[in-house]
């Protein structure tokens, strides 16, 4: 996955799309866009919903972006049109595509490439704002219907398939205490007894990563970020994940040492292990 970022002008005639490079803090000159939101896929895809034509009314065309090329291409039509609705990934991979003038709400499938609809809101919301919760629903807050007073209201969606936030298991079984982490070149636990040092490569298991996807999950130990070498299936182990990473420098030492994944925005259990 492409470490720069898509940025672009929004609802304007003169939409100039650009790549932002974290590294350098510069901008570079990408294909063009006029589309309402933008939403990162677990393929490394962006997917853009919600465009607007020359008379600045909203259409139905969906366009996915390569940031390996730079380009755009169709991916379909969306049931009702994305114009000010919000896109939220789930935990699956899928899009939901909810809110607008319409109160409508579908789901993009990015295997399939195709939207399809899944219900409709209690009431109609423009610019609202969603949060995909641990439980794998979605929050759905405020907006408005007509003129200027915002809506206090909120909804939950709930998906067809739930897909909770990742679990990193632990040795009680319980999601908590000793974590289920080994060293890499040992295959041993990591445990008060053998702890890690930093610099180590040790392999953390969990549920809950898409399989495919090329989102790295974020790993904190002691606080401290760690260098994601490798996630994914455990090979031989349906359902089962596993993250290899390197142990950061500068974690305090300690027979509980707090290890914690965060995958798509949504935080893991809290597990432990030994460093020293």
């Amino acid at each position: 996955m492409a470490s720069s970022v898509w940025a672009g002008c929004l609802r304007s005639p003169e939409v100039r799309g650009q790549l932002y490079d974290p590294a350098t803090h510069t901008f570079s000159p990408t294909d063009d866009v006029d589309y309402f939101t933008a939403t990162l896929l677990t393929n490394g895809k962006l997917l853009f919903v919600g465009e607007y034509d020359d008379e600045s009314h909203s259409t139905r065309t969906a366009y996915l972006y390569f940031p390996s090329t730079g380009t755009f291409t169709m991916t379909g039509y969306t049931t009702q049109g994305g114009a000010a609705g919000t896109a939220t990934l789930l935990g699956d991979g899928t899009v939901l595509i909810a809110a607008g003038p319409n109160a409508s709400a579908e789901l993009y499938d990015p295997v399939a490439g195709s939207f399809n609809d899944t219900g409709t809101m209690t009431m109609a919301r423009n610019l609202p704002r969603a949060a995909l919760l641990n439980n794998g629903q979605v929050l759905i807050t405020g907006g408005y219907i007509f003129g200027p007073l915002p809506l206090a209201s909120a909804e939950l969606y709930r998906p067809p398939v739930s897909a909770p936030a990742p679990v990193l298991l632990s040795l009680p079984g319980d999601g908590r205490g000793q974590g289920a982490i080994q060293h890499a070149d040992t295959y041993q636990l990591v445990t008060p007894d053998y702890p890690a040092i930093a610099g180590e490569v040790i392999v953390i298991y969990c549920t809950g990563l898409v399989d495919g996807g090329v989102i790295p999950p974020q790993v904190a130990i002691g606080g401290r970020m760690a260098d994601v070498l490798f996630f994914g299936n455990t090979p031989g182990y349906v359902g089962l994940n596993q993250v290899n990473v390197r142990v950061p420098g500068g974690v305090v030492p300690g027979s509980g040492v707090s290890v914690r994944l965060t995958y798509l925005g949504r935080p893991s259990n809290e597990v432990t292990i030994g460093v020293r």
